[in-house]
């Protein structure tokens, strides 16, 4: 008879903190947040950290699955950054107020995912993944492929948008708008989750219009990708079926 013993490992935190850095966009400084948080007795220098994306429109203390899945990383020994995209929202600290006007590009994303890159590796980090939840799955495997950081490693990607331009009745007149130099023209409209907003003919092109099929980006990345899809999500159908493909 065999005598198989079984350690678990558990981790406390020894720090949880907000955080922040300041984004240039525009000739504006906006605040961007986020938290940090590191298990007792492991240096993120020598382990590496998870940079964990929200989903649409959502913040780093969205409970599921950005809260659970980091509490989770954390109890098994792996330093967590978690941000909150500003989009274009100086300090923003809760989910998209649909009354609130929307101006900015989509590419505002990568380029403050980006920021956030630069800040684990000021802080000696040289490893990281890149992991991120529904629309923050497209971006953080857009992000790879566009900054292609030795310091990144590897990307997770939970239930991630498949990147396909959607329909929208006012698309085709935010488009021409768009890249006639008139971007910052106002829609009064729906808006993905938001029955009435107020959306710029650029915000509203850049989500809607841009093929940014996570497929196609998937057969360009070097490093080494896993892609989650939920047996009964009913927001990202056929996730395994629009992949194969491309994999």
């Amino acid at each position: 008879m065999r005598t198989v013993l079984l350690l678990v490992f558990t981790f406390s935190v020894v720090f949880s903190v907000p955080v922040s850095i300041t984004v240039e966009y525009e000739g504006r400084k906006l605040k961007a947040n986020g938290e940090w948080a590191v298990p007792e007795g492991v240096d993120p220098e020598k382990k590496g950290a998870v940079l964990w994306l929200h989903g649409l429109f959502q913040t780093h203390r969205m409970q599921e699955p950005v809260t659970v899945q980091r509490e989770m990383w954390v109890s098994a020994g792996y330093p967590v950054l978690s941000p909150t995209l500003t989009l274009g929202v100086s300090d923003r600290k809760g989910p998209y107020d649909c009354s609130y006007p929307m101006d900015h590009e989509f590419d505002l994303n990568f380029e403050e995912i980006r920021a956030w890159v630069e800040w684990l590796k000021s802080r000696g980090v040289k490893k990281i993944v890149l992991a991120g939840h529904s629309l923050g799955g497209l971006q953080v495997i857009h992000t790879a492929l566009r900054i292609r950081d030795p310091a990144v490693v590897g990307v997770v990607a939970v239930a991630p948008s498949k990147g396909t331009p959607r329909k929208h009745p006012f698309l085709k007149r935010a488009e021409t708008l768009y890249k006639a130099g008139k971007g910052k023209t106002l829609f009064e409209t729906a808006f993905f989750y938001c029955q009435k907003a107020r959306v710029t003919a650029r915000t509203l092109y850049t989500y809607y219009g841009v093929d940014r099929n996570v497929g196609k980006a998937l057969e360009r990345i070097k490093i080494p990708v896993l892609v989650v899809a939920g047996g009964e999500d009913t927001r990202v159908e056929d996730l395994p079926g629009f992949l194969e493909p491309y994999i």
